[in-house]
């Protein structure tokens, strides 16, 4: 079980998670939240190999162990190549023992308010539907798409902006005048460790880095 880990901030940070879009989208899209999801989030991101959900104070990122997912990929699509499973190969018999290991983290801003507006911008044309299940009441459609999101006043005069630059995530906490730094502190928690090298903080998962 991950450990829980607080940074307290006493400069501008601007933070790149290296967190990649897809394969085939140059930037990570920000998909509006109309029930599909957990109420817990306000937007989600496909990023490669997981999923970048923003909520309320902060963000929760899903990584998924690529190996295994390079595997259900082999097994269901066909796919050919070197690591290719052919139905004669030993793992053909395993596909129900097949499994993604996963791993979720949390980054939340403490003491942040709970009312802080959330501006979303840039958007996309067109929209998602989410058909899931045969429960009308649980389906989703419309889903507007952002390339970005603010949260205004996450601190007293301190907005925080998501948005993707070269095809990596990013957000930047915005100090507008009257703003007390002090106030701003993050908690990491479902990390197995969290430490700095070389002027980055590298967040451990059971399933690599970022």
């Amino acid at each position: 079980m991950g450990r829980k880990y607080s940074i307290i901030l006493i400069v501008l940070l601007v933070a790149t998670l290296k967190l990649t879009a897809q394969s085939g989208y140059s930037n990570i899209e920000f998909i509006e939240n109309k029930g599909q999801w957990d109420s817990r989030v306000r937007y989600m991101g496909n990023v490669s190999a997981g999923a970048f959900f923003l909520e309320r104070n902060g963000f929760t990122v899903v990584m998924q162990n690529q190996e295994d997912l390079k595997k259900v990929i082999h097994r269901h699509h066909g796919a050919t190549g070197q690591n290719t499973v052919s139905a004669n190969s030993p793992d053909a018999s395993k596909g129900r023992d097949l499994r993604v290991r996963s791993h979720a983290y949390a980054m939340k801003f403490e003491g942040a308010s709970n009312d802080a507006a959330i501006w979303p911008d840039k958007p996309l044309p067109g929209y998602n539907n989410y058909i899931l299940g045969n429960d009308p009441s649980k389906w989703a459609a419309e889903c507007k798409i952002f390339q970005a999101i603010t949260y205004k006043n996450v601190y007293p005069n301190v907005d925080v902006r998501y948005y993707t630059e070269s095809g990596q995530l990013k957000y930047d906490i915005i100090i507008n005048p009257g703003a007390d730094i002090s106030k701003i502190a993050m908690t990491y928690d479902g990390a197995d460790k969290i430490a700095v090298k070389n002027g980055e903080l590298i967040i451990k998962t059971s399933v690599g880095e970022v």
